[in-house]
């Protein structure tokens, strides 16, 4: 298995995981690319429309990865947010950057 097929797996497996949620969500954390973690901020704080999203290229990373979502917003379509998961993801990220925890 690559190590994006497991990072995917690990993704897919976080959010229903009965126990380890954030076992899981801490992984994610520290596999997660330093390039994506700005647009993943902009997902989390949105949904954002196609045409405001700071890299279509790391958007449709996220999305092919599971940490973003295709949304309506407001009566609209064309719109990405930020899974539940993702928002973990990015809330242990931003700890272990601050050295709140360890990687």
């Amino acid at each position: 298995m690559t190590d994006e097929n497991f990072f995917k797996e690990l993704i897919a497996r976080g959010p229903v995981a009965d126990e380890g949620y954030f076992h899981f969500a801490h992984l994610a954390a520290v596999m997660l690319p330093q390039r994506l973690h700005e647009q993943l901020r902009q997902l989390i704080n949105g949904p954002v429309y196609d045409g405001d999203v700071i890299s279509k290229q790391d958007r449709d990373d996220l999305l092919r990865l599971g940490l973003a979502i295709r949304v309506c917003c407001k009566g609209q379509q064309g719109h990405t947010g930020a899974t539940y998961f993702a928002f973990s993801v990015m809330k242990i990220a931003d700890e272990i950057k601050a050295g709140k925890i360890a990687a």
